[in-house]
């Protein structure tokens, strides 16, 4: 749940960003704030969804899948989680491929979203939760029900903060501040 508040904060300031950027002019040697805040943005949507290095951890939450596949999807994201984090820093010097590589992204993490967030997945964490004591047990007859709603929650607050980046980052004043 987490997640999507943090990912409905990022939508606030992206409206927010897109507010400032009809403003003003910005010289090609002075960062804009907008990049700033870009930046911190991609950074803070990388950490909040990077996976924790324990593979066990990490099998569990998406256990019946194959294991191969459950390695596969682990270490993808991870490696997109640092691609983002490393562009994010990049996009602070301005660097164009960052620019790309952060729109790429964000198309991959459209066009993969069923991927991204399985219904196994979240059920087998509304389960844990269940066992841990956290969810009630009357929540077991609607289970399937409500994670259903997370997955579709998750699934459009990750589009919408993706579709954000991409709308941002191909803006013409934007764009021209990247060599």
């Amino acid at each position: 749940m987490y997640k999507i508040i943090v990912n409905l904060i990022f939508i606030v300031l992206f409206f927010i960003l897109m507010k400032m950027s009809r403003t003003g002019v910005v010289s090609k040697n002075k960062i804009s704030k907008e990049i700033i805040i870009l930046s911190f943005i991609t950074i803070l949507y990388s950490l909040q969804g990077m996976p924790t290095l324990d593979f066990n951890a990490y099998y569990i939450k998406f256990y019946p899948s194959p294991q191969k596949l459950i390695f596969a999807r682990h270490l993808l994201s991870i490696a997109l989680r640092v691609v983002l984090i490393v562009s994010g820093i990049g996009i602070v010097f301005r660097k164009e491929i960052f620019r790309k590589i952060i729109i790429f992204t964000s198309f991959f993490i459209i066009v993969t979203i069923c991927w991204k967030h399985p219904i196994i997945a979240v059920k087998n964490f509304l389960i844990w939760k269940i066992k841990e004591g956290v969810l009630p047990v009357s929540l077991i007859p609607k289970i399937n029900m409500v994670a259903w709603i997370y997955v579709v929650a998750y699934s459009i607050s990750d589009i919408i903060v993706a579709f954000f980046l991409i709308y941002l980052f191909t803006r013409v004043k934007i764009k021209e501040q990247f060599s």
